[in-house]
C-alpha cells in the first residue's frame, strides 16, 4: 500500500534566503553582470589620480626658553585636541595659506601660470572667483587622518600629477607649522601691546589712590605712632587715671567709715592716721607721763598731794586735746573724700570727650584703612601686570611649532586609482545587493507554485503525479498504447494511475480541479482514464465543469443533451453514457447551455447519478469545476471520496490553491494530492519511479513510501 509523506516543514531565515536565490539565480546573475559591466565602464572612465602623503606629530616635549609661563598654552595630548587640530589642517583658512604658497613657488608641473595672477592678500583671494574654485580644488583631494592611537597626523593629497600631489601635500604641513608659528607670535605681540596700555591705565590709578589716602589722613588729622593714634593714648592714660581714682576714693570712704566707728567706740587711737600723727603722738606721749605721775602718787597713798587735782586737770586736757586731734583727722579723710570725687567727676567728663573724639576718629580711621587697601590692591595689580609685560617683552621671537614634518611626501610611482580590486569589489557588493533584492522583490510579487517543495510547504500537500510537456504535435488520440516520443508522458501517466489504485485512502469516486481554469485538468482526467482502461479497470468520466465543459472535445465526442433530462429522472442514466471506441472509456459529456450549474450540480438527481455510478464502476472521475467557483466545486466534492488538484506552472496560484484546500478542508472533504502538469521533459528518459518502488507482478515484501521527486520547474501550455 502506498502511504504518500508529509511536506517538509516550512524553512525560515537563512535556508529560506538562500533557497529564494537559488530559485532566483538568473535574476541575480543578470545583476552581476550588469554590475561588473557598469564598473568596467566606470574604471575605463575614470581619471587617473596619485597620492602623496606628508606625515607630522605633535611634540608632546615643550622648549622652555625661560622659566616663565608662555602666552599660547602648549595643546593637550587629548582626542578631541587632537580631532580639532585634523579640523584646522583641512579647514578653508589652511587652504587660503597653502594657495598662496603655491602661488610664491608656482609649480611649473601642475599647470603653467595657475597661481601666477593670483594675490597674496587673503582678503583679496577670498574675493577672486578663481582663487574660492582652486580653494574648493584643494579641499576636495586633500585627506587629513590620525590612527587614534599616536599624535601622528597623516595629510595626504590626490592629483593627476604625482609630483604636484607631493608639493600640495608638503604645503599643508608646512602651512600648518607657520600657522602655529604665527599663532603664538602674534598672540604675544597682541598680548604686549595690551599689557603696555593696561600698564599705563593701572600707574594713573594707583597714583590717584595713594594721593587720595594721604590727603584724607592729612586732613583727618590722623597720626600714627607706632600703630596707635593720639586719641587712643589719651583714652588709655583717661582710663587709667580714672581707675587711680576711683581706687583712692575708695580706700578714703573704707577709713573714713572705720575711724567713724572706731570714734563711737571709743578707741580712737587705734586708727592708723592717729597713730602717724605727730601731734598725736606727742600729746599720747605726754598723756603718758601724766598717768605714770597719778599711778605714782596713787601707790604711794598720798591722796591728798597737792599734785593730784593739776595732774588729773592736766590729762583731762591732754585727753581733750587728743580727742580734738582725731575730730581733725576725721576731718581731713572727709576732705580727701569730696577732693576725689570732684577729681573722678572731671576724669570722667575728659573721658567722654575723648571717647567722642575717639569715635570720629575711629570713621577717619576706617575710611582711610580702605583708601590704603585700595591703594595697595591698584599696587599689587601694577606689579603683577609689569611682571608679566616684562615676560612678555622677553618671549616675543622664540615661538616655536608644536608639530614636525616627520615624513616629507614625495612623488608616488604607481597611481592610486582607478584601483581594479575595488571596482571589482564593488561590482560585487553591488550586484549581490541588487540581485538579493530583486530576487526578493519578484519572490514577493510572484504568486506561481514555485518548486514542488515550496508548493507542498504551502498547501501542506504531497505531489502524486508530474505530468511531462507534450508539443502540439505530439498530441494525438490517445488510444492507450504507448507511442513514439511519448514514453515519459506514459509513465507518468501510469505512475499516477498506480498511485491512485494503490493509495490507502481506496477512493472510488475522484474530482479533479485546479486553481485556475486552463491548467489542463481536462486532459489529465482523459489520459488518466484511458490509461486505467487500458489496464482493464471499468471506469466511467463525469463532465461535471458545466461552466466549460471539455472532456467532449477531449474524446472528439459529441456532448449528451439529454443530460438534464437523466438528472430529473426523465429517462435513464444509460441513455447519456456514451463509449469512447479509442479506449473502451465510458463518458458523460455535459453541453454548454448556459443554463446556471447550480440548477444541475444541486439537483438531488445528480447526487442520485453519481450514488449509481459508484456502484457500477470501479472508479469515477469527475472532471469538476476549478477552485475560483468554489461553491460548485463544494458540491462536487461532497459527492466525491477525495479530490486532487491539477496544477500548471504559470496559470498556477499557490495563494488560491492554499485557500481552496483550507476551505475544502474545513468542509471535511478529503484532499489526495496534487498533480503538477505540464513538467520540463527531461533529455534523458527515465524508467517508471513506480516500477521501480512496487517491482513487477508477483514481487513480495513490504511497499516503500512515496517520496515526492526534487523540484522540478512546470510550464504546460495545455
Amino acid at each position: 500500500m502506498i502511504q504518500s509523506s508529509s511536506p517538509p516543514a516550512e524553512q525560515d531565515g537563512i535556508p529560506r534566503l538562500l533557497a529564494i536565490i537559488w530559485e532566483r539565480k538568473t535574476v541575480v546573475l543578470l545583476c552581476l553582470l550588469a554590475s561588473f559591466a557598469i564598473a568596467a565602464f566606470g574604471y575605463w572612465q575614470s581619471p587617473t589620480r596619485y597620492k602623496s602623503e606628508a606625515i607630522l606629530a605633535l611634540n608632546v616635549r615643550k622648549l622652555q626658553a625661560l622659566p616663565t609661563e608662555s602666552v599660547v598654552s602648549p595643546l593637550p595630548q587629548e582626542s578631541p585636541v587632537l580631532r580639532t587640530e585634523l579640523d584646522i589642517i583641512g579647514s578653508r583658512s589652511m587652504a587660503e595659506r597653502v594657495l598662496i604658497d603655491l602661488q610664491k613657488a608656482n609649480p611649473p608641473n601642475s599647470q603653467p601660470g595657475k597661481y601666477a595672477r593670483l594675490s597674496s592678500d587673503p582678503d583679496a583671494i577670498r574675493k577672486d572667483v578663481e582663487a574660492q574654485k582652486q580653494i574648493d580644488d584643494l579641499l576636495t583631494n586633500v585627506r587629513v587622518m590620525n590612527d587614534g592611537r599616536s599624535y601622528t597626523i597623516y595629510i595626504s593629497y590626490y592629483a593627476s600629477e604625482p609630483a604636484y600631489a607631493a608639493m600640495v601635500a608638503n604645503a599643508f604641513g608646512e602651512a600648518y607649522i607657520d600657522y602655529q608659528i604665527d599663532l603664538q607670535t602674534t598672540a604675544t605681540r597682541r598680548v604686549s601691546e595690551w599689557l603696555g596700555e593696561r600698564l599705563g591705565s593701572l600707574r594713573t590709578k594707583l597714583e590717584d589712590s595713594e594721593k587720595a589716602a594721604a590727603e584724607f589722613r592729612e586732613k583727618s588729622g590722623l597720626i600714627d605712632t607706632g600703630g596707635i593714634t593720639l586719641q587712643a593714648q589719651r583714652l588709655s592714660g583717661l582710663n587709667a587715671e580714672l581707675t587711680s581714682l576711683q581706687a583712692r576714693l575708695a580706700g578714703s570712704k573704707a577709713r573714713l567709715a572705720t575711724a567713724l566707728e572706731v570714734q563711737q567706740s571709743g578707741d580712737s587711737v587705734g586708727l592708723t592716721e592717729v597713730l602717724s600723727s605727730p601731734t598725736i603722738q606727742l600729746l599720747r606721749a605726754e598723756q603718758a607721763r601724766v598717768i605714770r605721775a597719778i599711778a605714782e602718787i596713787d601707790e604711794s597713798g598720798a591722796r591728798m598731794n597737792p599734785q593730784l587735782p593739776q595732774l588729773s586737770s592736766q590729762l583731762a586736757s591732754l585727753n581733750k586735746q587728743v580727742g580734738q586731734e582725731i575730730s581733725q583727722i576725721i576731718d581731713s579723710l572727709r576732705n580727701e573724700i569730696a577732693i576725689n570725687e570732684k577729681q573722678q567727676g572731671e576724669v570722667e567728663a575728659r573721658l567722654k570727650d575723648v571717647q567722642r573724639a575717639i569715635s570720629a576718629t575711629n570713621m577717619a580711621v576706617v575710611q582711610s584703612a580702605q583708601l590704603d587697601r585700595e591703594a595697595a590692591a591698584n599696587r599689587s595689580i601694577y606689579e603683577t601686570y609689569l611682571a608679566r609685560y616684562k615676560q612678555t617683552i622677553e618671549q616675543d621671537g622664540i615661538a616655536t611649532a608644536e608639530a614636525r614634518i616627520i615624513s616629507r611626501a614625495m612623488p608616488s610611482r604607481n597611481p592610486t586609482s582607478p584601483d581594479a580590486r575595488l571596482w571589482g569589489l564593488a561590482a560585487l557588493l553591488l550586484g549581490m545587493s541588487t540581485g538579493l533584492v530583486a530576487a526578493l522583490v519578484l519572490n514577493f510579487m510572484d504568486r506561481s507554485i514555485g518548486s514542488v517543495s515550496a508548493l507542498q510547504q504551502k498547501t501542506g500537500l504531497a505531489v502524486i503525479g508530474r505530468i511531462p510537456r507534450i508539443p502540439p504535435k505530439e498530441v494525438r488520440n490517445r488510444s492507450g498504447k504507448p507511442g513514439s516520443g511519448t514514453a515519459d508522458f506514459d509513465s507518468a501517466v501510469a505512475d499516477l494511475k498506480a498511485y491512485i489504485q494503490l493509495s490507502e485512502d481506496r477512493a472510488r469516486v475522484i474530482a479533479f480541479t485546479s486553481s485556475a481554469d486552463h491548467e489542463g485538468k481536462t486532459f489529465v482526467v482523459a489520459n488518466l482514464a484511458r490509461s486505467l482502461a487500458l489496464s482493464g479497470v471499468k471506469l466511467l468520466v463525469v463532465d461535471a465543469n458545466l461552466r466549460d465543459p471539455g472532456l467532449a472535445r477531449e474524446f472528439q465526442i459529441q456532448p449528451s443533451p439529454h443530460l438534464a433530462r437523466a438528472i430529473a429522472r426523465e429517462i435513464s442514466f444509460d441513455e447519456v453514457i456514451q463509449r469512447d471506441p479509442a479506449s473502451g472509456v465510458d463518458i458523460i459529456a455535459a453541453p454548454a447551455d448556459g443554463a446556471p450549474p447550480d440548477f444541475t450540480l444541486g439537483n438531488k438527481g445528480f447526487a442520485a447519478l453519481i450514488a449509481e455510478m459508484r456502484q457500477r464502476y470501479e472508479f469515477v472521475l469527475i472532471d469538476a469545476p476549478s477552485a475560483s467557483h468554489d461553491l460548485d466545486l463544494l458540491r462536487i466534492a461532497s459527492l466525491s471520496d477525495t479530490v486532487t488538484f491539477v496544477v500548471r506552472s504559470g496559470v498556477g496560484d499557490s495563494a488560491d490553491i492554499e485557500n481552496a484546500v483550507i476551505k475544502l478542508r474545513v468542509a471535511g472533504k478529503h484532499v489526495i494530492g496534487i498533480v503538477l502538469n505540464g513538467v520540463r521533459r527531461q533529455k534523458q528518459r527515465r524508467r517508471s519511479r513506480w516500477r521501480g518502488m512496487f517491482g513487477t507482478k508477483g514481487t513480495s515484501g513490504q511497499k516503500p513510501a512515496f517520496t515526492p521527486r526534487p523540484s522540478i520547474v512546470v510550464s504546460n501550455a495545455r
